[in-house]
């Protein structure tokens, strides 16, 4: 027998608070955050799988494939081992219970991926089993240092368009939480949006009436208290900018150092997506929330980045860091190669273009050296294709765990995380261009006293470039451990094809030259 959800109550989050304590750490630019779409990560608890008798459909990635806690909880040293130090899980609440298909007939699925909620406040018991709560996952993870970031939606609930042999057909319109129900079909208390725009057939709450935002605040709230250290929001652009102000206050009350950032779809409108991070005066940590950097992103068919990892020059990354000033400040931006709406970076199922294992690591290089804090999404590590939604989003189950430990992409996140982890400034450091041509790119980071030279190559053959403006002093080579002096602030440095060197004036934690991985390591 499978539990069935468990509803957050009041005295349940008192008596776990100690066992999931938050993790120790005040700032989230200090972590490396690894996105995992539950369902699809690995399957510990087979009877959960098909509770409802028609969701549950192996080979179908339209439907849930088995993926749960159990499955994280197991698996949590794989992704600290490659020295990730937080996990992004998609939302975890309760999905409509069975299939679901639209009116016409012409699409099916089930919520295997959490942004239908069927009820907020509850849950998925796709996800739960005995000893592999949601309680006992943050535990789990806080134990072994790593954070919980979950991703939540306020926007809307289910699909409201059902056909008639839809299970739940008769409460297509109803959505649940704190004990209320909801229903979108006899709207007395003006609980949603009938005015639209709407996304999809979802059901849209209504951002104008403040009971709303009461209701989310004291439903996410619990979540947080529960030990949660962050909250990815879903679809910041269907609400008035107003809603997540208040929303993002009401977050930071009484929680100390609690991380918001949010989802904005834009390749191009930087003023939209900065507008998010000016919410409020002062770090999202305490006050507002950052953002997801879509115009960086290397996403397949989408990612402006994709055609620089894939060949083209370094320009493209120029015109998207000449507009950081618009935001209240870039290192808080969360950044990343691709995620789950968008062909993976590695193509599949005829679209977009495949990656070579090159292409990974010019890409990784950039993104776990430049501003803002590195995402990466899951089975990156074993170079996972994937076309658009559903098919980026294959199953990595124990057969790729076990593969990625042999494969050079997993060796170079490992060895990228010690980098990152050993340097300040790659953390927290305001970015500075130093050079930059077709496939050569160079920029420093300062914090304080302290300078990251960051030299990056992703051409076929060894280069030497040379930066000017430097503080002298002693730098340390990062990647190799090698030593030198700058005199005159001119610094010269041989980069290997498809390599990285940062030279480190400044304090280094631990010795990142000694753990292997990369091109270097496959010649």
């Amino acid at each position: 027998m499978t539990r069935g959800p468990l509803y957050l109550k009041k005295s349940v989050f008192l008596s776990l608070l100690l066992a999931a304590a938050p993790c120790a750490a005040a700032d989230f630019r200090d972590e490396t955050i690894y996105l995992a779409v539950t369902d699809r990560f690995a399957d510990g608890y087979a009877a959960n799988n098909n509770i409802y008798g028609d969701e549950y459909v192996p080979g179908n990635l339209r439907y849930y494939q088995g993926g749960d806690f159990r499955g994280l909880m197991d698996n949590l040293d794989h992704i600290k081992d490659m020295g990730f130090t937080a996990v992004w899980i998609t939302p975890p609440v309760m999905q409509p219970p069975g299939r679901y298909v639209n009116g016409s007939q012409t699409y099916d699925a089930a919520g295997y991926h959490g942004y239908w909620a069927w009820d907020f406040s509850k849950i998925d018991p796709h996800l739960e089993s005995p000893g592999a709560t949601y309680p006992d996952l943050i535990a789990a993870a806080h134990a072994k240092g790593l954070k919980i970031v979950q991703d939540i939606v306020l926007n809307h609930g289910h699909g409201g368009d059902t056909h008639p042999s839809v299970k739940w057909h008769a409460e297509r319109g109803t959505a649940r939480g704190g004990g209320l129900v909801f229903d979108y079909y006899a709207d007395d208390k003006g609980w949603f949006n009938h005015k639209g725009p709407a996304l999809a057939d979802l059901l849209d709450f209504n951002d104008e009436n403040p009971e709303v935002l009461k209701w989310f605040s004291a439903i996410y709230g619990k979540y947080r208290d529960l030990g949660v250290d962050a909250f990815r929001v879903d679809t910041l652009v269907w609400m008035k900018n107003d809603f997540w102000r208040d929303f993002a206050a009401e977050m930071h009350k009484g929680k100390k150092d609690f991380f918001l950032f949010g989802e904005a779809w834009t390749r191009d409108d930087f003023v939209l997506l900065s507008s998010y991070t000016r919410l409020a005066d002062g770090d999202p940590m305490n006050k507002g929330m950052s953002v997801l950097d879509m115009p960086l992103s290397a996403m397949g068919t989408w990612g402006p980045m994709e055609a620089v990892f894939k060949g083209g020059p370094y320009t493209a990354a120029d015109d998207i860091l000449k507009h950081d000033g618009k935001y209240q400040d870039a290192t808080w931006l969360v950044t990343f190669l691709d995620n789950h709406d968008k062909p993976r970076f590695n193509g599949g199922n005829g679209e977009g273009s495949p990656a070579t294992i090159e292409q990974y690591f010019d890409a990784l290089n950039f993104y776990f050296t430049a501003r803002g804090i590195p995402c990466i999404f899951y089975g990156t590590e074993v170079q996972m294709a994937g076309g658009s939604d559903p098919d980026n989003r294959r199953m990595l189950g124990a057969e790729g765990i076990k593969q990625a430990k042999a494969g050079p992409v997993y060796a170079h996140l490992k060895k990228l995380n010690a980098l990152r982890a050993a340097a300040a400034p790659l953390r927290r450091g305001k970015q500075t261009r130093l050079l930059g041509a077709e496939h050569q790119y160079a920029f420093r980071r300062d914090l304080g006293r302290e300078t990251a030279a960051v030299f990056l190559n992703k051409g076929g053959a060894a280069v030497k470039l040379k930066a000017e403006g430097l503080p002298d002093g002693t730098y340390r080579e990062l990647y190799t451990g090698a030593k030198l002096k700058v005199k005159g602030g001119a610094l010269e440095a041989e980069v290997p094809a498809h390599g990285l060197r940062i030279y480190m004036k400044g304090k280094i934690k631990g010795a990142p030259w000694r753990v292997t991985g990369g091109p270097e390591a496959m010649k």
